[in-house]
């Protein structure tokens, strides 16, 4: 049985001319075998000059044995018919093959002619070999029309030649009688039928491989169709499973808005009244909840990154606020397991210009990995800035990894596997997303690990360096609220799901703001013009484009385009937010710490921007 796209062959159990290629192949140069159809005709060329002489000499040892005075004619054509034995040496040496075929053809024409000429004239047992002279310059020149004329015009020219020898005396040379040439007749006839064959024989052959290939081809073509049609079938399913899982992002999101943010509340609730034992429910539906959110965005996650949906929304940020940021994410994580959080960030300063949402995203996976499998020691995280590469190492004192699975630990749910699994937890989705998200941003993932003393995972991404004076200056330049009023604790939330405005109404009117609530597209633009908010929280709208439409408004209007926006979205929207001018994004559900911090940051830096204005103005005036 033949291998799938091979072309099936015979066994080597009868002659074929394919067992004699590779004596042939030795003759013919590189530059002739590159070309494959040259090749077929070099190889043809050579077959009829390694056997045609021995067939030619039957004759001429039969004329040797009845000329009984043997004279110059017979011994130019013995010369003629073992001039052909060389051409194949010749061939190796030059690689001159069509110089050398055009010589072939004139040689073999001469001796038919030559030894018509001397033994018989036209009733010679020779002449029957010119009906091989076209047949073997189409073997070895091809049948195009310069060809065809170059074969005509030399036995044009040859039997001119012969014509004037004959004219200068009207009769032939005889050297032997004609009525003893009939035998060497019926030797050269069978000579040039044995001669004729051999090349009608590899020519089949030839005919017959072109055949093979060409069915060959019509196979691959047929595979290659339906390959495409395969291909197009899996790019309609890619799409549809893109759409899908954009839209299972949103909805397997909602409900979890009211999960977490209801527990929230009620954990506070219970807090504040003292009731322990509802305490610890409410906790442990909290952690469920987050636990699901973490699990259903790693796995949309995932998803993109491998549909190649995933795109890059680099900005300018400060190092330290980074670290600071993982810091207050992870503490209650690591701490949960008796361990003690390190961080060592000695560039805290330093500018950096990456993907900050997708960065945090790769760390606190190592961090929560981390965490995960240290039980009473430390998670330690350290910075290095070498080069244009940020260098982010979470080191741990936990059980470690064995030599043979660091292999599989980043492939998709690797993580873990037995014991280990069914002990610590984890579906392995973890770290495949971090590499995935570290390599999205030009950089990788290095592990080290001893079983039993820790691990230790070292994050390289190249990032812009840029100077903190540059960065402030930049950010004051490019702010789309450099003017923004004074600070007001109004804040107004643009939010048409009714669990995400209660959560986010508690969460504000706790930390001392006054939130007002819109819940449709108008309704928002007006509050926003009438009670003048220090900031916009704008949610997902039915339908979702009206969230852009008032982002868009409200940048275009001089009195409102001061006030900072804060997308709250459950998709990667960062990038399309910031070109339109928003001033944060935070992905749904909404962390309370994550809210809190990046309303500070966005008011204080509204209110240094109006300080710096103010100082300005004044010096003016």
């Amino acid at each position: 049985m033949s291998m799938p796209g091979t072309l099936e062959r015979s066994p080597p159990t009868r002659l074929s001319p394919a067992m004699i290629y590779p004596v042939l192949d030795w003759f013919i140069p590189t530059r002739v075998r590159e070309n494959s159809e040259l090749q077929q005709r070099a190889r043809m060329f050579l077959i009829s000059h390694l056997f045609g002489p021995f067939l030619g000499h039957t004759i001429t040892v039969y004329l040797y044995l009845i000329d009984p005075n043997p004279n110059y004619a017979l011994w130019v054509l013995a010369t003629s018919i073992s001039l052909f034995l060389g051409f194949p040496f010749a061939l190796r040496w030059t690689g001159w093959y069509n110089t050398l075929a055009v010589l072939s053809v004139q040689n073999l024409i001469f001796a038919i002619l030559w030894g018509c000429y001397h033994y018989g004239g036209l009733s010679s047992p020779f002449l029957p070999w010119l009906l091989t002279v076209p047949l073997l310059a189409f073997f070895y020149l091809g049948s195009g029309g310069p060809q065809r004329l170059l074969v005509l015009s030399l036995i044009a020219f040859n039997f001119a030649g012969f014509y004037l020898a004959y004219a200068q005396t009207h009769s032939f040379p005889q050297h032997i009688p004609l009525s003893e040439l009939s035998g060497i007749g019926i030797i050269s006839t069978l000579c040039a039928a044995v001669y004729v064959s051999i090349m009608a024989l590899y020519y089949g052959n030839v005919v017959a491989s072109q055949s093979e290939l060409e069915r060959e081809v019509r196979r691959h073509l047929a595979t290659a169709r339906q390959l495409q049609e395969a291909k197009a079938e899996a790019e309609r399913a890619n799409k549809a499973k893109s759409e899908f899982l954009a839209k299972m992002s949103h909805e397997l999101r909602t409900p979890l808005n009211a999960v977490i943010g209801y527990s929230e509340m009620l954990l506070e609730e219970a807090v504040e009244s003292g009731s322990d034992d509802q305490t610890a429910d409410i906790k442990r539906i909290l952690t469920a909840g987050k636990h699901l959110l973490i699990l259903v965005s790693s796995v949309l996650d995932l998803s993109k990154l491998e549909a190649g949906k995933m795109e890059l929304f680099p900005e300018r940020f400060e190092l330290g606020r980074l670290i600071d940021d993982i810091r207050a994410s992870s503490h209650e994580e690591v701490e949960a397991q008796a361990n003690r959080l390190l961080i060592e960030c000695p560039d805290r300063r330093a500018v950096l210009e990456t993907d900050m949402a997708k960065l945090r995203q790769a760390v606190m996976n190592l961090v929560n990995n981390a965490a995960k499998f240290t039980r009473g020691g430390f998670v330690a995280i350290t910075t290095r800035i070498v080069g244009g590469v940020v260098e982010i190492e979470v080191r741990d004192t936990g059980i470690g990894i064995r030599r043979e699975n660091l292999a599989d630990l980043f492939q998709n749910f690797g993580e873990s596997k037995g014991a280990t699994a069914s002990k610590y937890g984890g579906t392995g989705l973890g770290l495949a997303l971090s590499q995935k998200l570290c390599r999205l941003m030009g950089g990788d993932i290095a592990v080290q690990s001893e079983l039993g003393k820790g691990s230790c995972f070292t994050i390289r991404v190249p990032v812009t360096l840029r100077l903190a004076q540059e960065h402030a200056a930049a950010d004051d330049q490019d702010s789309p609220h450099a003017d923004s009023a004074e600070g007001s604790s109004t804040i107004l939330v643009i939010e048409s799901d009714d669990s995400a405005t209660d959560t986010l109404h508690q969460i504000l009117s706790k930390a001392g703001y006054h939130p007002v609530v819109a819940k449709t597209a108008g309704e928002g633009l007006e509050l926003a013009r009438t009670s003048r908010p220090g900031v916009i929280l704008l949610g997902a709208l039915v339908p979702e484009e009206d969230g852009w439409v008032v982002l868009q408004a409200l940048k275009a209007n001089t009195t409102l385009r001061s006030c900072p926006v804060i997308l709250l979205t459950a998709h990667q929207d960062a990038g399309k937010g910031r070109a339109f001018g928003a001033s944060g994004h935070l992905i749904k559900p909404v962390d309370r710490d994550q809210l809190l911090r990046a309303l500070r940051s966005v008011r204080t830096e509204t209110e240094h921007q109006d300080l710096g204005h103010t100082l300005t103005n004044r010096a003016a005036s």
